[in-house]
């Protein structure tokens, strides 16, 4: 006969599923978690490592909320605590289904193997109380003695629908990928925890990913955030706590702000040029003191651990007092929400957070790339990120003021090559010709060369005259690119009759009906002649989130559905048009020469600079609101493009390739077939140097 079961067994099995609930703060029944590496190690969850985590998770027991939302850096524990150790207290003392959301399928699954399964398994408290079936342990749902079950799941109508959950976990949440919107998957969390009223609780953490665009915001009060979709929209709705915690100088109390404030950082103007000519870890060894507030003192990292095992939490609206003591009235509100500083993060110190700020910048000056400023704004100093482009207004006057004296149509001195970008109207051609190179400053800058519209075609209209230009029909139409663009060649300034000539051109095939068509047969037709190798057919990228820019080959000749002629023989740049126009925004902003500046020729028309500036930074990206003309800032973003596609950031300007030499030594620099250069001008405008360049 086979015996299944004891009749202790039986009786504890049983038991698990009638024990009352243990009365205990949510951090006391967490202790039962031991959180397992990937080596297989285990060690105790710790409320003296992440001091600041243990209020937000006791605050998850409380039948005052409905939900708590938390704001963080990364690797500050938030994830452990909030949602490992509430999982550890709810099966060990206060058994109920619950789910954890991750960011996708995918995610979740990840989790389930790699942080739940580990846990379990190292926590001999909770693998104790696993239900003993092997189905009952699943990837995306696991079932426990109590009757309690754990699903994982992701932002999904199906997944977050007709269910009645006691606890729904959200990690991560700025980072969803699901077809739900964060404010959408927040109230449908909401509605599956209703059933159980005031026990039910709803988690969401996550470090801030959103941007936004109103550069000239500052907060009218110091517990607000940004105005931000996503966890901080979610923040805003609670009664916004902020980590005060102890200055060991003069033992004032201050808040542990997300950001850099706190360590008194030169003007963002002057960290672009420090950050390129000094050493970068020397820099932030430099800057890694915390600055008091009241007394001013800057404090080392050592004192970070005494701080923040001193620190509380305060709501808006309450005053911390130096004892640690806090007066006044909370906000009423359902949510519990806390935000909490890079500075205070448990696992990364202040140096480390300055260095990565000053790579990030380091990598914008010198390449125009801002993603890596997001990522560290959002993951180390946890706050929303807003676009350097959406930073101030651009004001078309301040940028005409600029403007310097070299005659029209001649390469100032500076120059190593010449990119010319077209857009392609539905009547005629907009040309802009920039020339990049060195300048006093010692670092790539930007100059306007050339900047003019054609209009008329070479065919005759019969009475002596041309006809106007019609891309979108006639391929001969094209044919004015070539001489007046392709092939030209521009006298340099320096009065020697020498010429450069265009290295690279980018014609913008998007448009009226006919263009993409005509477009390729063009290209197709320059090959014929081997001038296709420096052309290139660009398009914008509909992905705003893919690369700055990546060269394909597109194919449509098997589609019946599309007729743009594209067989897989013409190359084509995709250009990511929101974050290349947030590089020529903030470089064309610059006050003073250095990374990225632009140089204007006093030759240039006032409607030049209106389009340069006709486009404003909305949450969308960049919009034409005014539906004004914008090809001069269109332009510039493709001249961008073709920059980075031809690696122009990366040259070593000390050993350049030949093309980007210094006139003497550059073999496209010749004085044959060479338009007379203008006369210089008496007059010459004196540039001012940078003080801050010598540091």
């Amino acid at each position: 006969m086979t015996t299944y079961a004891t009749a202790r067994s039986v009786r504890l099995g049983v038991a698990e599923m009638i024990r009352p609930p243990r009365r205990i703060l949510v951090s006391e029944g967490a202790k039962a978690l031991q959180v397992a590496n990937a080596a297989g190690a285990a060690g105790a969850w710790d409320p003296h490592t992440t001091p600041y985590m243990v209020e937000p998770l006791d605050t998850t027991g409380s039948r005052h909320y409905e939900a708590v939302v938390f704001v963080g850096p990364a690797r500050s524990g938030k994830t452990i605590s909030l949602i490992d150790a509430r999982l550890a207290y709810l099966i060990t003392c206060n058994p109920a289904d619950a789910m954890v959301v991750q960011m996708s399928k995918d995610a979740a699954e990840d989790y389930s193997k790699t942080r739940i399964s580990r846990s379990i398994a190292a926590s001999p408290e909770l693998r104790s109380r696993l239900s003993p079936r092997a189905h009952d342990d699943n990837i995306l749902l696991k079932f426990f003695r109590s009757g309690m079950s754990l699903r994982m799941g992701w932002p999904s109508v199906s997944v977050l629908s007709g269910k009645d959950i006691h606890d729904v976990l959200m990690t991560d949440v700025d980072n969803y990928t699901g077809d739900l919107a964060i404010d959408e998957c927040f109230g449908l969390a909401l509605k599956r925890t209703q059933t159980y009223m005031s026990a039910g609780m709803v988690v969401a953490e996550s470090s801030p990913a959103t941007d936004y665009a109103d550069g000239a915001w500052k907060p009218s009060d110091p517990h607000q955030g940004p105005p931000a979709a996503g966890i901080a929209a979610l923040y805003a709705r609670g009664d916004r706590r902020r980590w005060y915690w102890p200055c060991p100088e003069c033992g004032e109390r201050f808040q542990a702000a997300p950001g850099y404030d706190g360590f008194a950082l030169p003007p963002l103007e002057e960290l672009l040029e420090r950050v390129v000519l000094d050493d970068v870890q020397k820099l932030a060894r430099h800057y890694s003191l915390l600055h008091c507030p009241h007394c001013g003192v800057g404090l080392q990292h050592r004192w970070k651990e005494g701080m923040n095992r001193s620190g509380v939490w305060a709501a808006e609206g309450q005053v911390v007092h130096p004892d640690g003591t806090v007066t006044g009235e909370r906000q009423e509100a359902r949510i519990a929400s806390f935000w909490l500083g890079g500075v205070a993060a448990a696992y990364q110190s202040w140096e480390s957070l300055v260095e990565r700020y000053f790579q990030a910048l380091r990598t914008f000056a010198t390449t125009g790339e801002e993603r890596p400023l997001k990522t560290t704004h959002n993951v180390d100093g946890a706050i929303n990120y807003v676009p350097m482009a959406a930073r101030s207004v651009s004001d078309p006057n301040e940028m005409r003021k600029r403007a310097e004296d070299w005659g029209r149509g001649a390469v100032p001195p500076g120059v190593r090559f010449l990119a010319a970008t077209v857009d392609v109207q539905g009547n005629r051609f907009v040309v802009l010709v920039l020339g990049f190179g060195i300048g006093e400053s010692g670092q790539l800058e930007r100059w306007v060369v050339d900047s003019f519209t054609l209009r008329t075609s070479a065919r005759p209209d019969g009475s002596g005259g041309f006809l106007p230009l019609d891309p979108p029909k006639y391929l001969e139409d094209w044919e004015r690119l070539v001489e007046k663009v392709i092939t030209r060649r521009y006298p340099l300034a320096d009065g020697t009759g020498r010429t450069m000539p265009i290295r690279v051109t980018g014609i913008d095939w998007g448009g009226k009906s006919g263009t993409s068509v005509r477009a390729l047969e063009f290209w197709r037709s320059l090959k014929v002649r081997n001038l296709h190798t420096r052309v290139r057919l660009i398009k914008g990228d509909t992905r705003r989130e893919g690369p700055l820019f990546r060269e394909t080959f597109p194919d449509s000749s098997k589609r019946k559905d599309r007729k743009s002629g594209s067989k897989g023989d013409v190359p084509q740049l995709l250009l990511n048009v929101d974050r290349l126009k947030d590089t020529v925004s903030a470089n064309v902003k610059r006050a003073e020469p250095g990374p990225g500046y632009y140089h204007f020729p006093d030759w240039l028309p006032e409607a030049f600079y209106a389009e340069l500036t006709a486009e404003s930074r909305t949450a969308k990206g960049w919009e034409n609101l005014a539906n004004r003309r914008n090809e001069a800032f269109d332009l510039c973003g493709y001249a961008e493009g073709l920059a980075l596609w031809m690696k122009v950031p990366a040259i070593n300007w000390t050993a350049p390739p030949s093309w980007a030499a210094e006139w003497d030594d550059n073999p496209d620099v010749r004085a044959d077939d060479a338009a007379p250069a203008p006369p210089p001008r008496a007059r010459t405008r004196r540039v001012i140097r940078s003080k801050y360049l010598g540091r």
